[in-house]
């Protein structure tokens, strides 16, 4: 069985954080999204994993999984859909089974059962019921059988979306091979899901019950943030002094807080440095990121970020690298605000 992440991806919903890195690079909890996927498609048992990248992102994709073993670097020289991206891979598959993952997606659930469940079928599809099933692909199932995918429909005849991950059998490439361009003008991957059933095969639905969320906006971003520092192991490999750490707390090593009051869960990066501070619940600081007098909830700040004496309090906001997040000055506000940025002042 081979593991494909599909990473090729801009990420425009995640702009500006994405418009200088491959969104798949930004961390979740300490973690970049990528570095999930693949510990996701390693606890299900797969080792030869190979990552679809655009030459724009491979360097950071490559950073951002070095701890990660082994990875195969696919290039797809041009953003023409997820089925193209499958099939700029076809050399690395090998004609074997295949798990498919949209680099984006993130899971509480193990991915075991897209394994079994491919032994009774040519095809598999993850779905999870949500709240608003017109925001995503829609799969209408019957009995565990996948009976057809409708895009984004209005009326939506099920709250099932699809989320991100498939398994399938090497004869689904044919059928991916002979997709024509959507009206985007992309291959678009699940089409060969509707080719392969309307042709007598069985693909079959997989539901997970357990956290999912693509991240592919601030609020998902967030949101994903929080769930996944809910499930860390308190560590402290950092130095603290005069100050008081209750709940689930990371301090990676080299990392100072002083003064200050942390509330976990929180996760803190090596080399980061809190001072008089009351942080948490719910906050990631990267790696050599500062935080200076400040108030800060239910966000994530990134590496390098640096946020000092803020007249306010930080809740569900995300700071990028190297960012400054500081009071006003005596003449006033001074504000850099990039391409689609968000400031509530």
């Amino acid at each position: 069985m081979k593991g494909l992440i599909l990473a090729a991806g801009r990420g425009s919903r995640l702009l500006p954080i994405s418009a200088t890195r491959a969104k798949h690079a930004v961390p979740v909890a300490g973690q970049p999204i990528i570095a999930h996927a693949v510990q996701s498609l390693r606890d299900a048992g797969i080792t030869d994993i190979g990552i679809v990248c655009s030459p724009s992102s491979e360097t950071d994709l490559r950073d951002a999984t070095h701890s990660s073993g082994h990875l195969t670097f696919i290039r797809q020289r041009e953003a023409l859909g997820t089925g193209h991206a499958v099939l700029s891979a076809r050399a690395f598959l090998e004609n074997q089974p295949t798990l498919l993952y949209l680099g984006d997606n993130l899971f509480q659930d193990r991915l075991t059962p897209m394994l079994s469940t491919l032994r009774d079928a040519d095809a598999v599809i993850g779905v999870k019921q949500v709240p608003n099933p017109q925001a995503y692909g829609v799969a209408i199932v019957k009995n565990g059988r996948l009976l057809r995918l409708v895009e984004k429909p209005r009326k939506p005849e099920s709250n099932l979306a699809a989320c991100g991950v498939f398994s399938f059998g090497p004869a689904l490439l044919e059928y991916v091979q002979d997709l024509l361009p959507s009206d985007r003008g992309e291959i678009e991957f699940p089409q060969a899901l509707s080719a392969l059933m309307a042709a007598g095969g069985q693909v079959r639905a997989v539901e997970f019950s357990g956290f999912w969320s693509d991240a592919g906006t601030p609020d998902d971003l967030l949101n994903a943030n929080t769930f996944f520092l809910s499930r860390l192991q308190p560590r402290i490999e950092g130095r603290v002094d005069r100050s008081v750490v209750t709940g689930p707390v990371v301090i990676e090593a080299g990392a100072a807080v002083e003064d200050s009051v942390i509330t976990g869960p929180v996760w803190i990066g090596p080399h980061a440095l809190v001072r008089g501070a009351t942080i948490g619940p719910g906050v990631s600081i990267g790696a050599h990121a500062r935080v200076d007098s400040a108030r800060v909830h239910a966000s994530l700040i990134d590496d390098f970020a640096r946020v000092l004496h803020p007249t306010l309090p930080l809740y569900r906001s995300l700071i990028g690298r190297h960012a400054l997040v500081t009071a006003p000055s005596d003449t006033g506000l001074q504000m850099v605000i990039g391409d689609r940025s968000v400031m509530r002042m």
